[in-house]
């Protein structure tokens, strides 16, 4: 009964079909499969694939929840059903659509492939902040935690010479407005992953937390008069002893910093590897580069400007966005960016997705790193053109040295090209979006002018590159003020100006997740 029921829904998916009509047709169809698998055939299959492949519909508002649809019905075939002839049908032919579908069509074909279970033993995450925090002056931090030398503020960070060969101490403070349970995640994590020995194969300095009593969050008592203004008033931080690499990045700006091309490729490797191998076991990291749509619309969005990739919204200042990535030559950091997530949700795919597009936003500005002044506008408010910094081939090799080392930490195998990368064609798109820099202007609005206290409203305008003279000169409140802050990946309040790299991202995190939940059957 239910198979003719389901072959009768596939059957009305014709092109002439009505768009609200055909997305309760897959959408019943899909509740069908996935109560009884054993309904599906090669005609559902194919009437489904035909309307996602075809990109039907692609003018609709509300497209993408169809092609969710359809991308969740060849997965539930491709999972559960027990003929393996029809389901590995399905799972190609998904795997086709992944790899060959554009915008909305292809991040929802990979979800497909995204959000597939599969079993792991999730570990427990941190206990919360109790609240409780002991004093400690700063002269005696020091002193029991055996420095070498004076402190150098970077940031809210201390950071000084350390006895014991190649070793730091880091202070970390705590931002006015923000709570001390990041401090304590973050002490908690390094704690765990030290004791654990998290990552096994690859090189991972994992920072060792300053503790008092057992507790990583403690308050300052004291402070030299070099720190910097916006710290907490009750001066809440975390201290750790690391490796001296923790703060040298892989695409560093700084002349006596930057990192050779193998190098780079070799840390950018190495980090795509751990991200891979924490997240297959459950523990993903969040924010690998802090990526934000509006940043001048942070304070009075509710989603603090955070950017959401599978929205293909514009991106907010991607190299700034690149500068200090929470990895680099001695490993992961940013600690209170982990947690804990299980796999076969929506949220686990986006995340995963997330990973290797900061992976490829990160590969891009090191190109562009060679020569950081070569940015921005030119005399006459031309856009920069920096293509020629870019070396295809190599952009290639990295490209896919990354996602083979994430593919490999995440499934614990080989990656053996079971779906079309379409890297050369990738890495042409990045070079010409990220090597000229057309998107380089936003707006701050009268509204958010207005959230500013007077003396915050020319200091933000003066951080923005304004000049002093002019910022002291505009009317606060008055009308929307352009600032050159790019560059962005698109216009303000518009799309991003690469959308293929939110594709290829969410086709590579598909990839992954299918490879771990499918087993052998991904393989065939």
């Amino acid at each position: 009964m239910r198979k003719n029921e389901a072959i009768a829904y596939a059957r009305g998916l014709t092109p002439e079909r009505e768009f609200s009509a055909a997305y309760m047709d897959v959408r019943n169809l899909r509740s069908l499969i996935q109560k009884d698998p054993e309904c599906a055939d090669n005609e559902i299959v194919h009437a489904v694939w035909d309307m996602l492949i075809e990109q039907r519909y692609s003018s609709q508002r509300m497209s993408q929840l169809l092609y969710r649809e359809c991308a969740k019905t060849l997965a539930a075939i491709g999972h559960g059903c027990p003929d393996s002839v029809v389901s590995h049908s399905a799972l190609q032919l998904q795997i086709q659509a992944a790899s060959s579908c554009k915008k909305y069509a292809a991040v929802e074909a990979s979800a497909g492939l995204g959000v597939l279970p599969f079993d792991i033993s999730l570990p427990d995450s941190p206990e919360q902040f109790s609240g409780f925090a002991p004093s400690v002056k700063w002269g005696t931090l020091l002193t029991n935690a055996e420095v070498v030398g004076e402190p150098v503020f970077s940031g809210r960070s201390a950071v000084m010479a350390a006895n014991g060969e190649n070793r730091i101490f880091a202070i970390k403070i705590l931002r006015k407005g923000e709570n001390p349970e990041g401090l304590h995640l973050e002490g908690r994590w390094m704690e765990r992953l030290c004791n654990e020995g998290a990552t096994a194969g690859v090189r991972f300095d994992c920072p060792q937390p300053y503790t008092i009593g057992g507790h990583v969050v403690f308050k300052l008592e004291g402070l030299p008069s070099r720190a910097p203004e916006n710290l907490h008033e009750e001066l809440y931080a975390m201290a750790y002893h690391a490796h001296s690499d923790y703060f040298i990045y892989p695409n560093d700006d700084r002349e006596d910093k930057r990192s050779s091309a193998e190098e780079m490729l070799e840390i950018m490797g190495r980090n795509s590897f751990l991200l891979g191998q924490l997240a297959g076991r459950g523990i993903v990291h969040d924010a690998p580069i802090p990526l934000f749509h509006n940043r001048v619309q942070a304070t009075r969005r509710t989603d603090e400007g955070v950017y959401e990739w599978r929205r293909f919204g514009r991106l907010d200042r991607w190299l700034d966005s690149c500068r200090y990535p929470n990895f680099g030559r001695s490993g992961l950091r940013d600690f209170e960016h982990l947690q804990v997530m299980k796999p076969g949700r929506d949220s686990f795919y986006w995340v995963i997705g997330s990973h290797f597009m900061s992976i490829l936003l990160v590969l891009g500005s090191w190109f562009r790193a060679q020569e950081p002044e070569l940015c921005g506008l030119d005399a006459n408010g031309e856009p920069i053109d920096a293509r020629h910094l870019f070396d295809a081939d190599f952009f290639e090799q990295a490209v896919k040295h990354c996602f083979d080392q994430y593919y490999h930490g995440f499934t614990g195998k080989e990656f053996h090209n079971e779906i079309n990368l379409h890297i050369p064609e990738l890495v042409q798109d990045m070079i010409n979006e990220m090597g000229v820099d057309r998107h380089m202007f936003e707006f701050m609005r009268v509204v958010d002018q207005e959230l500013l206290e007077e003396k915050e409203f020319r200091k933000y305008l003066i951080k923005c590159g304004m000049e002093p003279d002019k910022a002291y000169s505009i009317e606060k409140n008055k009308a929307d003020i352009p600032l050159t802050t790019g560059p962005h990946l698109g216009d303000f309040n518009s799309t991003i100006s690469l959308p293929e790299i939110i594709e290829w991202s969410a086709m590579a995190a598909g990839c992954c997740i299918a490879s771990r939940a499918l087993g052998d059957r991904w393989d065939a």
